[in-house]
């Protein structure tokens, strides 16, 4: 049991996290979901580099930013999200830590 939770966490690699949060601008510049819906998937053989880096299980981006899901779990599980702006990540606070400027990353909440 130890080993799966050692594998969620952030990483700490500063050039990494800025790479990410580049992709995931350009891809809320290339993928941005269509009206009427708030988000769309993105196709993994499209993930960038530095996102598909990260192993994800699912990259989709909503109207408020970007959501790289590394382990899914029912209660919204562990990953990335890159938002617009802080105030628009969708979960509570507490549920995130900030391991590059505008790179945040969740547990369970």
């Amino acid at each position: 049991m130890s080993l799966i939770g050692g594998c969620n966490r952030p990483i700490s690699d500063a050039e990494k996290l800025r790479a990410i949060r580049a992709e995931a601008y350009g891809l809320m510049k290339t993928d941005a979901p269509e009206k009427p819906r708030s988000w769309k998937k993105v196709p993994k053989e499209q993930w960038p580099l530095a996102i598909a880096g990260l192993h994800p299980a699912d990259v989709t981006v909503h109207t408020w930013g970007v959501d790289i899901m590394t382990n899914a779990y029912f209660d919204g599980g562990y990953g990335y999200q890159v938002p617009l702006s802080k105030a628009d990540l969708p979960m509570p606070p507490a549920c995130y830590s900030e391991p590059a400027r505008g790179v945040f990353w969740h547990n369970p909440c």
